[in-house]
């Protein structure tokens, strides 16, 4: 999206703590106009289409982006929410990487480096928990902590 387009929702580039959390309503209708909606909506199916196995999942997904090009007149629907399938870490057995051999594998750092990202190390977070208490009554900022790491090994940093 271009950045003209949520200028009006932001007018500086901090994010204040104190201020709530609001609503973009603009987001969508901008999203529908750009042409990051007209990529995204062409494999709408690929992730779908892989619950009928691998085999069938590969045949879709060729049709889907060489032959239909996205314009299938229908959307495959998942059966559950992703967060629903997200099961604690305990019923996994951990998976034991290899070291980086520094010839084709590499640490996180020098695969960060490599990728060219930049930004300030100061730079406050972008994502912002919603506030809400959970159900022993502490606040939802501990849910990094509490929930995610504790509960589900932290999937979100892999």
């Amino acid at each position: 999206l271009e950045e003209e387009e949520l200028e009006s929702v932001a007018e500086t580039e901090e994010i204040e703590p104190d201020v709530p959390r609001m609503e973009v309503s603009s987001y969508e209708s901008s999203m529908k106009d750009s042409w990051i909606y007209d990529e995204l909506r062409a494999v709408r199916n690929t992730h779908a289409s892989f619950a009928y196995g691998f085999l069938p999942g590969m045949i879709y997904t060729g049709l889907a982006t060489h032959i239909f090009r996205g314009k299938e007149p229908w959307t495959l629907s998942h059966a559950t929410l992703d967060s629903q399938t997200t099961a604690p870490a305990q019923e996994y057995e951990p998976i034991a990487y290899p070291k980086p051999d520094g010839v084709l594998t590499f640490d996180l750092m020098t695969n960060l480096q490599r990728s060219g990202t930049h930004h300030d190390d100061d730079q406050p977070s972008h994502l912002k928990i919603k506030d809400t208490k959970l159900e022993d009554g502490q606040r939802a900022d501990c849910v990094p902590e509490k929930i995610s790491m504790q509960v589900y090994g932290a999937p979100e940093i892999r």
